[in-house]
């Protein structure tokens, strides 16, 4: 009887704490292309655009990584149907300087776009990878890393 007993409050305590232990995703994103119809030789951009939640930023990645806030990264899968140019680049984010970090950053609030822009090199077009990315919130200070990935087929 004092196994059942054990065993029940055991099966009590972590229910208890996976209900608590909810996993913190302040930011959500998605991606698509610039184009619907694709061609050789055309030149498109991959937008990556993520909604923030409230009281939250995400930082960018056009300032010094060596800082200390973790900036966006993104890693590509190596693919012969396209080429990238440049880098990817942020859209309107907010640049300040940080006395916390002692120098000047760049973050998000609310919303976030994040463009790279590709050549076309053959078809079918194979574009995939991830990201890495870091959520901080004004209220409480508390960060939270996340990833994410993204894939595209052009014709599906």
């Amino acid at each position: 009887m004092k196994s059942k007993i054990s065993v029940l409050f055991a099966l009590l305590l972590l229910g208890s704490t996976v209900s608590f232990a909810q996993i913190l995703k302040p930011a959500k994103w998605n991606s698509e292309l610039s184009k619907k119809e694709i061609k050789v030789g055309d030149e498109i951009e991959i937008i990556f655009k993520a909604t923030i939640d409230k009281s939250w930023h995400l930082y960018s990645n056009d300032f010094d990584p060596e800082l200390g806030p973790i900036i966006i990264e993104f890693d590509f899968e190596e693919d012969a149907s396209y080429v990238r140019i440049g880098k990817v680049k942020p859209m309107n984010a907010v640049k300040h300087y940080d006395k916390i970090w002692e120098g000047d950053v760049s973050y998000f609030e609310n919303t976030a776009e994040m463009r790279q822009k590709i050549k076309v090199k053959s078809l079918p077009l194979h574009i995939e990878g991830t990201f890495d990315f870091q959520t901080c919130s004004d209220k409480s200070g508390q960060c939270v890393m996340g990833d994410d990935e993204f894939e595209f087929n052009y014709p599906n």
